[in-house]
């Protein structure tokens, strides 16, 4: 088999990872390196690398480096197994914006078409969806199934689908792949964001959504009644209790006004406190908004649609919080608190449940539940 001068540097920048970069070399040696004429830059399932020729000569050797590396970052966050539903074109640009500032930190010489924003340092490929404009109609091929259906929005390289095979690498093996990378490279030598968002990938399994509507239905009370009979049985001559929901009380929701809360989260968080308050039927909502003191609240009714209007904006104090339900008549049934987890928290943890939705990758508190919402 004859090796092309393309596959060749390919290789040779593959070793020089191995060598500078022994994260990012030993995640590469896993991937199968294929010559993809068919596609503008470069691309990554999970289990193969493909490059087109073209590209790779008129990448210097650092550049070609960066590419290298940038679909390494692909697959040891995860994103080829992430999308779900999401658009393939933005799913890419969202994924690129998650990864570049990572490999710049990390001083790889990305080229000039390199899609970095400050705004989006740090932050996860989800985050960054949601937050973007929706691209216009014919930007990307297709929705990112397969090879050759989803354009590059970088000039970098792709990220797409993993292959569904029963062969195929899965989320899982890059875990643990990583986690030898981790190893090989030694923690010390790994920039601080790779490890960020190495850990980031990790959490982020779990839909926020899906996550707060358990814990909130977990506290939410439920009983079987004779009185109600199982219909499903009846015909068959059965009559069992019927599960039914016991009329909950008020739901406390604390938003901390002292960070840095955008409307696309607000929104989010709102919409699902909306679908929680609709399936659990509480007497009310009732939303504190705090910084160093409660500045205001709001009460919304059964049946109302929650929705969230910041007010206040100085230093982090949640006791105030916890201080005002303590002096109301009736205690929440709940306390769900939307926070940065940066503040001070009371010195004793009240009766009722508290579960902290925390919009920062501070998951410690010293009483309640974390739950990551960003």
């Amino acid at each position: 088999m004859t090796i092309s001068p393309a596959y060749k540097r390919v290789q040779v920048a593959r070793t020089k990872l191995l060598l500078d970069q022994p994260f990012f070399g030993v995640l590469a040696l896993g991937l199968n390196l294929i010559e993809d004429s068919t596609c503008p830059t470069a691309w990554t399932n999970g289990r193969d690398l493909g490059f087109s020729p073209a590209f790779v000569q008129t990448l210097s050797n650092d550049e070609l480096t960066a590419v290298i590396a940038h679909e390494v970052m692909h697959c040891a966050c995860g994103h080829p197994w992430r999308r779900g539903s999401r658009e393939g074109y933005k799913w890419n640009v969202a994924a690129d914006y998650a990864i570049n500032s990572v490999l710049a930190e990390a001083h790889f010489q990305l080229p000039q078409s390199a899609l970095l924003d400050a705004q989006y340092a740090g932050k996860w490929a989800e985050w960054i969806y949601d937050r973007l404009p929706d691209m216009p109609k014919g930007s990307g091929k297709g929705k990112g199934k397969g090879q050759g259906q989803s354009a590059d929005p970088s000039g970098l390289g792709e990220v797409r689908d993993a292959p569904t095979e029963a062969d195929a690498p899965t989320e899982a093996d890059w875990q643990q792949q990583r986690e030898q990378a981790i190893k090989a490279a030694g923690q010390g030598r790994l920039p601080a964001s790779l490890r960020r968002e190495i850990d980031a990938a990790t959490l982020n399994r779990v839909d926020w959504r899906s996550l707060l509507r358990r814990y909130v239905s977990d506290v939410t009370k439920s009983d079987y009644s004779w009185t109600r009979p199982n219909v499903r049985y009846i015909p068959s001559g059965l009559y069992l209790p019927s599960l039914y929901a016991v009329e909950a009380g008020r739901i406390a929701v604390a938003v901390d006004t002292s960070g840095s809360i955008d409307t696309v989260l607000l929104s989010q968080f709102g919409a699902e406190l909306t679908a929680i308050s609709h399936d659990v039927q509480p007497k009310s909502v009732d939303v504190l908004y705090c910084d160093a003191a409660v500045h205001r609240t709001d009460r919304f009714e059964r049946g109302d649609a929650v929705t969230l209007t910041p007010c206040g904006g100085g230093g982090t104090d949640f006791r105030p919080v916890f201080d005002a339900l303590a002096a109301a008549e009736d205690q929440p049934l709940v306390l769900i608190y939307l926070t940065d987890m940066y503040g001070t928290f009371p010195d004793v943890a009240p009766a009722y449940p508290v579960i902290w939705a925390s919009y920062s990758r501070v998951a410690n508190a010293p009483f309640g539940d974390v739950v990551p919402v960003e």
